[in-house]
């Protein structure tokens, strides 16, 4: 099989499907009840989630012979230069430490599914991984996975560095795993109670990557920028919610299964819906408003028609649920009459 670069979340997933067949599985066997088949992760306008790519992950690894190194198998396909702007604006970064920077403070446009946090010692750089809001099944592998994407990335701008020093702290495995991650790793491997992360030397910080350019660089700074404005049209918890609502395409999601597949339970969820200034059935009746607006406009389909797509029982109620937000009926709105809302963020 053929497996070709296109998007960075299809990539994470195209080398979580290179695996299983390596093993001699079949890769379809991750994408059970997920809406995807194989071929489409090949196609470079397929969108995976978030949540997607956590259930596949989960599905994969529990068809595959538990044992270390997956996620390092799977960290060395990923190249940082893959990763679109947000690749270009670290590769062109003066120093790792402007690097890590960059890559904090853009991580929503990476393949990471967690937040890296710096913790600097006397003689020590610490990168620890938040892995709290994701399932434990998954832990291992993403830990993994990030220090296979890490070591590529100081392969090829910095390949004279010794990183053989380097140290991965994991939580109280058993034996066998710590050892593993060591063996594949050729790093000491330390158990902790605080969870993953990787260890090296202070120095690491501030050594320069011989092809950096800082007026390059600023211009993909801005460039990250702007793509974080332009997709930031919702906070982020109810971005979320659109994004299950849209790719699952359940116009009456009920709040229990949104909460878990965002692994969080429903109180949380409420909780930060409520910091960001909205309910769960305003994002609901939002997102499918705006839907209904684009059905009617862009694909012209019947009045009847959108409102069956939306799950409303008759034509009737979706017509009223339509004029209440939009202020005019399905059959008299126009693409110049009204703008688009958004909902935006507590002030």
């Amino acid at each position: 099989m053929l497996w070709k670069h296109n998007n960075r979340a299809n990539l994470a997933v195209q080398s979580i499907l290179q695996i299983l067949e390596h093993e001699g599985l079949n890769p379809a066997v991750c994408l059970k009840n997920t809406g995807i088949q194989v071929h489409e992760i090949m196609a470079p306008d397929t969108e995976i989630s978030d949540y997607l790519e956590i259930k596949i992950l989960e599905q994969a690894l529990a068809a595959l012979p538990g044992k270390a190194g997956y996620g390092i198998e799977s960290g060395e396909t990923l190249h940082v230069n893959n990763c679109g702007v947000w690749g270009l604006a670290i590769l062109t970064s003066p120093n790792v430490r402007s690097a890590f920077e960059t890559a904090s403070r853009f991580s929503e446009m990476s393949i990471m599914l967690s937040k890296i946090t710096l913790t600097e010692t006397q003689d020590q750089v610490i990168f620890s991984l938040d892995l709290a809001h994701l399932p434990p099944s998954i832990h291992s592998f993403i830990f993994e996975r990030y220090y296979g994407t890490t070591l590529n990335f100081f392969r090829e701008m910095i390949p004279e560095y010794d990183f053989s020093h380097a140290e991965l702290v994991v939580p109280a495995h058993h034996s066998e795993y710590t050892q593993q991650l060591a063996a594949i790793t050729n790093h000491r491997v330390s158990c902790s109670t605080s969870g993953y992360a990787i260890k090296a030397s202070k120095t690491l910080l501030d050594y320069p990557f011989p092809k950096a350019d800082s007026v390059i660089h600023a211009h993909f700074i801005r460039e990250c920028e702007q793509v974080l404005r332009s997709h930031k049209q919702l906070p982020d918890n109810a971005q979320k919610i659109r994004n299950y609502i849209l790719n699952k395409k359940v116009f009456t999601p009920r709040l229990p299964d949104v909460a878990s597949s965002l692994y969080m339970s429903e109180r949380t969820l409420k909780r930060r819906l409520q910091e960001e200034g909205h309910t769960f059935s305003e994002i609901v009746l939002d997102t499918k408003m705006t839907l209904a607006k684009e059905l009617l406009l862009t694909a012209a389909l019947p009045v009847k028609v959108v409102a069956v797509r939306l799950d409303y029982s008759e034509p009737a109620s979706f017509i009223r649920a339509f004029g209440k937000w939009w202020g005019v009926s399905p059959t008299e709105i126009k693409a110049t009459d009204i703008p688009v809302k958004f909902l935006q963020p507590a002030s």
